[in-house]
């Protein structure tokens, strides 16, 4: 599989960048499974509860669809640059844990269901390392063409 650059996909940056890396991707299944380490320098650490606590389960699913998609159009072009997208929301969004434990890795499955040029909507799970399900949920999500214009048109 080819290793992929984490920043070469997100427009996020680190403390923001909570993907740690990419363990497969299948552009013809519309799938990706993405790894997240957990450790004590995690901006959303609390040491109250030994890791990241669980409503960060979205964003964990937003970053994955967002390396998919950003894996996707540089497979069509190597030197594209990572767009920005926004959530529109989620159904059936469903944590069982707590907290994401600090050393421990998680892994999120992203498939999509619906990819169009600007929406798209995935199926999401997150897993534990041994490969329990702890979070799950659909995620929509909406990426414009040129986002300097959508946000000057939201200023008018």
């Amino acid at each position: 599989m080819q290793k992929y650059n984490i920043s070469d996909l997100l427009p996020h940056r680190p403390p923001m960048q909570l993907i740690t890396d990419i363990e497969s991707v299948d552009f013809d299944a519309q799938k990706l499974v993405a790894r997240v380490d957990i450790t004590t320098d995690d901006l959303m650490y609390d040491e109250n509860i030994g890791g990241v606590p669980s409503w960060i389960s979205l964003e964990y699913m937003a970053q994955a669809i967002g390396c998919f998609i950003g894996a996707a159009d540089r497979a069509k072009d190597p030197n594209s640059v990572p767009g920005v997208g926004f959530v529109l929301g989620s159904r059936r969004l469903s944590v069982n844990i707590p907290a994401y434990i600090a050393g421990q890795s998680y892994f999120v499955h992203v498939s999509g269901l619906f990819c169009d040029k600007n929406i798209a909507n995935f199926d999401c799970e997150i897993y534990n390392s041994e490969n329990n399900p702890v979070a799950s949920g659909a995620i929509n999500v909406f990426r414009p063409d040129d986002i300097q214009q959508f946000m000057d048109e939201r200023d008018e």
